[in-house]
């Protein structure tokens, strides 16, 4: 990600400076990086040289639609897991053939939404399945297969095994009877373990049992395989997905099932971090410093309202210096934000040069699962989103919310 480039000891980002931004903008202020997204894009597009391969962009992660528009640019499709999810996505151009409809607990008129926009769809649950037929008598349906063993960085994020996701492979045969009995057509599995796995070997095993089971049912033309690559947030514990490695391994799988059951089904993937996570940034300012209990607190403006990951999660995301700090000096801090609670921490025992009010920060890898679980938590108004663009120019593609939105919708 190339805004980490300095200029007399200051964050630079396409043309503008970490000050620039700042003063143009406001804080605190999501920053996306065209370039390292489309970058990202691409190297899932070329995981798999199989021309029935396709990459869904998992919505969910990021649903800006300057964001959106770049990963249809680059030719991936995309999933919803909301109506809300489905219209952004047709406002950045995407077509109800390029469009996932992933449900879980769907209320019907949501459904009947989905449906009157002849979207497909995957269901969760055989008690939805049922509701769905119902509503959609001859269409073509996909389920979602729960194939035993979950894997992620956080028991929040397994999404596979003793959770509440998925139909159990005994149950299968059920849901071809519920789909037949409303003379719809189940034709594809979905499946999705979890999220943020750095090892193909957490991946593997669950692609194989997904094989496995779609061996048995020959009405199947569609097998997703769900997304969870993961990046390095600790770039200095961590590496980065063995793309290179795991691709081998993914297309040989692939390749070895074509050629024992004679089928040709389209195979699917769902990344959603990995094509964003490291695209994105925070620009935030320091507004305080104070020692309590022999602990430094640096206290900015962005709160756990506006990046989550690290309280819910207890996630780590790199801090960096982004303006003219003393570089000679560092210190242990513990990084804070502004909401009334006091587990609201951005980092903690982090080793930094010494930090004065005003300075500004940079919090990393914030591109995924950052603004679309921002909240207006205390009654803050969210902040601006920015896109540096391939020509290093600085759009505005969201504008700071004002004090007029926080009751937009009440009435009184």
């Amino acid at each position: 990600m190339y805004p980490l480039d300095r200029e007399k000891g200051e964050l630079q980002f396409g043309k503008s400076s970490a000050t620039e931004l700042i003063e143009q903008f406001g804080s605190p202020l999501y920053l996306y990086d065209e370039e390292t997204m489309r970058a990202r894009c691409r190297e899932m597009k070329n995981l798999c040289s199989l021309p029935n391969f396709r990459v869904y962009y998992s919505a969910k992660a990021n649903t800006s639609i300057a964001l959106l528009k770049i990963a249809r640019q680059e030719g991936l499709h995309v999933d919803a897991m909301t109506v809300g999810e489905i219209y952004q996505e047709k406002l950045a151009g995407f077509t109800k053939e390029e469009i996932l409809f992933l449900s879980n607990n769907v209320q019907p008129q949501h459904f009947q939404e989905v449906i009157d926009q002849d979207i497909l769809v995957c269901i969760d649950s055989l008690s939805q399945l049922e509701t769905y037929c119902a509503l959609a008598p001859g269409k073509e349906v996909y389920i979602r297969v729960n194939p035993g063993k979950g894997a992620g960085h956080h028991e929040k994020v397994i999404t596979a095994g003793k959770v509440k996701f998925g139909i159990e492979p005994d149950g299968i045969p059920e849901a071809f009877e519920i789909a037949k009995k409303h003379s719809c057509r189940l034709t594809g599995f979905q499946m999705h373990i979890g999220s943020l796995f750095l090892q193909g070997e957490e991946f593997t095993p669950a692609i194989q049992t997904m094989l496995d089971i779609a061996k048995q049912y020959p009405q199947i033309e569609y097998i997703d395989f769900g997304g969870g690559f993961g990046i390095p947030y600790d770039r200095e514990q961590e590496q980065p997905f063995p793309l290179e490695k795991f691709s081998e391994t993914f297309t040989s799988l692939l390749t070895n099932w074509m050629e024992e059951t004679g089928r040709k089904p389209i195979f699917a993937i769902e990344p959603g971090r990995f094509l964003v996570a490291e695209a994105g940034s925070c620009l935030i300012q320091v507004q305080a410093t104070k020692v309590n209990s022999g602990i430094k607190f640096i206290g900015t403006d962005l709160g756990f309202n506006f990046l989550l990951r690290p309280e819910f999660y207890g996630s780590y995301h790199e801090i960096i210096h982004a303006t003219n700090g003393d570089n000679s000096q560092k210190e242990v801090v513990t990084v804070v934000g502004n909401v009334c609670e006091s587990g609201d921490h951005l980092g903690k025992d982090r080793e930094l040069p010494l930090i004065q009010e005003q300075d500004l920060l940079l919090i990393r890898d914030t591109g995924a699962y950052g603004f679309s679980m921002a909240s207006n938590y205390n009654s803050m108004m969210r902040p601006a989103e920015v896109l540096i663009q391939s020509d290093g120019k600085a759009r505005l593609i969201r504008k700071r919310e004002t004090i007029e939105t926080l009751v937009n919708n009440q009435i009184f």
